[in-house]
């Protein structure tokens, strides 16, 4: 098993244009290198990621 801590994930900035490397406040996140506010996901993983829960959504035991 893989252990992670908060240093390894990342998020994503649209103005960096990546997987980047973040801040955390109490409402929202900000990119550590450009401080835009940074997304869970890119739009193409987001659909992806959709797509897959929804496929196992019903298979769920």
């Amino acid at each position: 098993m893989t252990q992670r801590d908060f240093y390894d994930e990342k998020k994503w900035c649209a103005t960096c244009r990546d997987y980047v490397t973040y801040m955390m406040s109490v409402n929202h996140s900000y990119c550590a290198q450009c401080g835009e506010r940074v997304k869970l996901f890119n739009k193409e993983d987001a659909k992806g990621f959709t797509e897959e829960v929804q496929k196992r959504k019903w298979k769920a035991v």
